[in-house]
This record gives C-alpha cells, structure tokens and sequence, in this order.
C-alpha cells in the first residue's frame, strides 16, 4: 500500500511546542515561517537570487522562525523539492555555487542546527521537506510489520496512517507535527519507562525513534563520481550508526521504521499529589513517589511549576485492552484544553522579563490553572480529562499549537533504574534551594515549569532483525562500561526567552548536573534543546561553553569503552565521507561536530 499524506494546510504551517502553562482561553493559528512566501522572479526579492538556481524547483525568499522565537532570520531562500532526486540535484548545486542546505521540516527544535540566532542567512538554503516529501507506505505483511516515509511525513501522520492495520508506536514525542526526519536527526523520544509489570510486545522499543529504524536513506558523496546521490543503509551496515542521530549533519530523504501493535492506553493524569512526596528522598519514598509510579506503571511523566510544593501534574500510561469504567474513550490526540494565543503568549512573556518578581504569583496561577482542567465541567463529557482511554498515540500526542514560547534547557542522566528516584529527589533539593536563595536577593531568572521523563537505553534486542546496529550519537546509547545504565532520566528546564539572569541560572545548573551525577550517572545534552551554557554568552548562553561542546558532552560518546570505530570520532569521520564538502552543516554544527 502506497500513500500520499497531505495537509490540507499550507505545508508552512503547524508550528508547535510543548504545552505547559494553561489558564489563557482561546486559540491562533501560527505560520512555521512567518512572512509571506515571496518567489524568485516575483519582483519583490529583496536580496539577491541564488545563481544557477536549477529549474523546476519552486525557490522562494522567506523568515526562518523556530519554536521559542527566540531564532528568527528574515529573508532566507527557501525551497521546495517534489523528490528525494531534487535534494540530490540541490546538494550538488549548493557544492558548486557555495551554498549550504539546511532540512527544514516544523522547525519545532530549539538547537541552531537550522540556522543560529543573528545569522543573516547568507549563503545558505532551506530545505522544505514538508511541502512534497510526503510519501508514506505501510508493510503489514513483513517481519516485522514496517512503515516507511520520506522526511516531510509528521509522527501524527504515521500514527494515524498506521492505526486502521493495528499497528503503532509504543511512545512518541509530545507534539505531533515533528516530521520524521528531524526526529531521527534530533533522537527525539517520549516517555518508557521498561516496567516488570508489561512485556514489551515485538516491534516496539524503550529507547529513543533512532532505536525503531531499518533502513534509511541519505544524501551521500559518491567519490568516484564526484558528486552526490542517494543511498540507502540496513539496520545491520554499520555505516547506518552515525545516521541514525546524526544531529542535522546530514540529510536524510527518508526510513523505514519497525512498528508494533497499536496499544490501547489508559492515560491517568494526577494533580493530588504534593512535591515533597513525589520527590521524596529515597530512604521514606512511598508509593506516591515519582520511583514508585515509574515501578508500578512504566510510562510516567511529571511537570511541576516552580514556586509550588501543593500540586503538580502526574502522568500514568498502562496497557488496558478495554476501557476501564472510569476512563473517558478519545479517538484523537490533543485532548487538554491548554491554549495561549500568540499575541497573549507574547504578552505574558515580554511582563515576565519586564517584572520578574510576579514569577512565583505566576506559577502559582498555572498550577491552580492545570487543577481546573482536570474538574470536569459537569455535562460535558470533553472536559474529562484526568482519565482517558484509546490508541497510544491518542494521549502520547498531546501538545498542542498554541502556548507559550518557552525555551528549553535539557539534558538526560543514563543511570540505573534503581537510582531513579535519587536522581530527582536531588534535583529537587537543589532547585529548591537554589530559587529559595535567589528569591531572596529578588531574583526570578527561572520561570518553568521543569519536565521530567524517561525511557530505556538503545537495546538492539529490541530492533526484529539481526546484527542491529546501535545509533553511535543518541542519548540514549548504552555505555559499555557502565553495564548496569539501563534507563535515561531526561530533565526539561522550561524558561521564559531572555529572562533576565537565565544564561547565569543554567550555567550554575549544567554544571550542578555534571557534578552532581557524575558518581553514579552519565549526563549527555537532549541534542534538540539547549546545552553547553556560559553565564556570559550571548542569547541566553546557550550553546557557548566551547568545552561542553567539544571535550565533555562527545567525550560521553567516545570514553566508555566505545570501539574505536564506533565511537564519537569514528561518527564525525563517517559522516566527514558522506559530506566531505560539508554541505550540510553549520557554524555552530562546525564547532560542535568539527
């Protein structure tokens, strides 16, 4: 069966990013780029065209804006191929007039691997993979059963592609219009704890999407040609690792993903739970503990807002094959009513930088705001929200277009399970103690709310052929010596953009991660967000400290007992020969990755 998936939207649109912050009514629709689309030859151009442009491939000039807004580049060419041959054919225009190209798909990222804040955008093109990129075919009669799509197809419409043959994904990111390329580029994930209490059916996976591939096909320099042209990769080559994340060091047209069985969720939400106990120390932990729900459910995720220890908001998935009594049936996914229009979202943002010190009053409204979403409105059934039922994806997917633009600080501890409630018991002291004593001299730097969840490591059991090869750059790849990490804690450090004191907060926080776990964790960033922090760096000081980006953070990928040809340098080597002319990089891609 072949599919061609379209919106019946502009492919430009749909722009995303995690909900947290609710209580501000309404709704906006939001352009991935904002700006019209104003066409080579239109007349209109305001800078130069790109020469030797090759014909037939629409080229329009347009602004990049990622999700915080907080990289926004006006005035950048654009492009939309119909096939993966039309990227073939641009990559060797970019290696012959000087171009870079960048994969575009919903921009839902925070890392500049796109463009960096302050670019001008020269000399570079975007690559719109949502506009023609769409092809999606399904294989229910293989082994095992398999989807394959090309970059532009969203997780969403995978998961609802797959849903009428009983097939899906275990877990899943929380928005939905992350296409499938900027998901293996960017090893993004959901939350899969491994639980003694459900066995992992076949085709599903506890670690990251890179650990669900294969094959994929990439954009790939052919030496003896002198030119580039796809080619494609099996799971068992070992020339596959360093795709399978690659951190948008390459470009991948498309991959064939093993999918399991559409699981029936029961997703269980919780606001009655107070701080203190979920973070409890491990030694007095009961069985409200964040530990303990990981024990008994698996699937656990938890957002706590600052500033509150009387609520945060919990949530459970388990495997129910019939609906449970109390649970209410939902045939779609983005079932909070969690929206901000943007001009609001704009508002809020630009009075939380000008008047830091309504912070706290601030988290205390959004907890009080996520408590009211969860009291059904008595009559309407669509307000039940705390316990529903239906397809995984129908609850995994829950982030919606319209919030607040926050910007992410993350990174993910790899450590045992058993130390998983130590782990945050920690952070929490930390936080805590930290916001207490800035509070205190009037400063407000964070405004949150923090995320936490997890999975399982990259296993290659789980992956249905032979000889699976591990992807060499994810997060999630297990260390060999360290045998006993066998899940990653991810913490997702929400902040408004620009709040005055953050680049300074997330500084003394890094390096309290690094420090902190070091004795029985590995820290690695959540290559989508933002890391390697300086308190001095521009922007938010992000992506600054030259240290963490090229000694501390590859060195987690290279010094664990790492063959020599799979390790962090054998990944840059490998992915140097399929992009020898480095065509699809970055300034910040050429520190990060030299």
């Amino acid at each position: 069966m072949r599919k061609e998936i379209k919106d019946s939207t502009d492919a430009s649109t749909g722009l995303t990013r995690r909900t947290f912050i609710s209580g501000v009514a309404g709704a906006a629709a939001l352009t991935l780029m904002p700006g019209e689309r104003l066409y080579a030859g239109s007349g209109k151009n305001t800078i130069p065209v790109p020469p030797n442009f090759p014909a037939g491939i629409p080229l329009y000039q347009q602004t990049y804006t990622n999700w915080a807004q907080e990289i926004s580049v006006a005035d950048v060419w654009t492009c939309s191929p119909a096939t993966p041959a039309d990227v073939v054919t641009l990559a060797n225009w970019g290696y012959t007039n000087g171009f870079r190209l960048r994969p575009l798909g919903s921009a839902h990222g925070f890392a500049p691997t796109i463009l960096q804040r302050g670019s001008t955008g020269a000399n570079f093109l975007l690559v719109n993979t949502m506009d023609s990129l769409t092809a999606l075919t399904i294989n229910t009669g293989g082994s095992p059963a398999s989807v394959t799509a090309q970059a532009g197809v969203t997780v969403q419409q995978i998961c609802e592609a797959c849903e009428p043959y009983g097939l899906g994904f275990l877990h899943t990111p929380a928005p939905g219009d992350v296409t499938i390329a900027g998901s293996l580029a960017m090893n993004v994930h959901g939350a899969a704890f491994p639980s003694s209490n459900v066995a992992l059916q076949p085709g599903h996976s506890y670690g990251t999407f890179s650990n669900l591939v294969l094959s994929l096909t990439a954009v790939i320099w052919n030496a003896s040609t002198g030119s580039f042209a796809l080619k494609t990769f099996q799971r068992s080559d070992s020339a596959i690792g360093p795709l399978l994340t690659h951190v948008s060091r390459a470009f991948v047209t498309e991959a064939t993903l093993q999918m399991g069985p559409n699981l029936k969720l029961r997703c269980h939400s919780r606001v009655d739970i107070d701080m203190p106990t979920l973070f409890a120390n491990p030694a007095v932990a009961g069985s409200n503990s964040f530990g303990a729900l990981v024990n008994q459910y698996g699937s656990t995720e938890l957002l706590w807002y600052p500033f509150v220890q009387t609520t945060g908001w919990v949530k459970t998935w388990e495997v129910a094959p019939t609906k449970p009594s109390t649970s209410r049936e939902v045939t779609t996914p983005y079932n909070y009513p969690e929206t901000v229009p943007l001009d609001q979202a704009d508002q809020i943002a630009a009075y939380l930088r000008t008047y830091p010190s309504t912070v706290p009053q601030f988290n205390q409204q959004s907890a009080a705001a996520t408590q009211q979403m969860m009291t059904p409105v008595a009559g309407d059934e669509d307000t039940q929200v705390y316990d529903l039922w239906g397809s995984a994806y129908c609850s995994t997917l829950y982030v919606q277009p319209e919030t607040l633009r926050l910007t992410t600080a993350a990174w993910g501890v790899v450590l045992n399970h058993s130390n998983i409630q130590r782990a945050i018991y920690e952070f929490y002291l930390y936080l805590t103690n930290t916001l207490t004593a800035l509070g205190g001299a009037g400063m407000y730097p964070y405004v949150g709310p923090v995320d936490i969840r997890g999975h399982g490591i990259e296993s290659s059991s789980d992956v249905l052929i032979s000889n699976a090869v591990q992807p060499y750059l994810s997060g999630a790849r297990p260390l060999p010596d360290h045998s006993s990490y066998d899940v990653i804690l991810w913490f997702a450090v929400n902040n408004n953009v620009d709040q005055p004191g953050a680049a300074s907060f997330n500084t003394n926080l890094e390096s309290w991660f690094l420090l902190n776990y070091s004795t029985y964790g590995i820290v690695r960033p959540e290559w989508t967000k933002t890391y390697a922090y300086t308190a001095t760096g521009a922007y938010g000081g992000g992506w600054t400290n030259t240290t963490l980006l090229t000694k501390t953070y590859p060195g987690t990928f290279h010094n664990h007992g790492y063959s020599s040809n799979s390790n962090w340098n054998a990944a840059l080597s490998t992915l140097d020969s399929y992009d020898p002319h480095r065509i699809f990089t970055n300034p910040f891609l050429d520190t990060l990755m030299p």
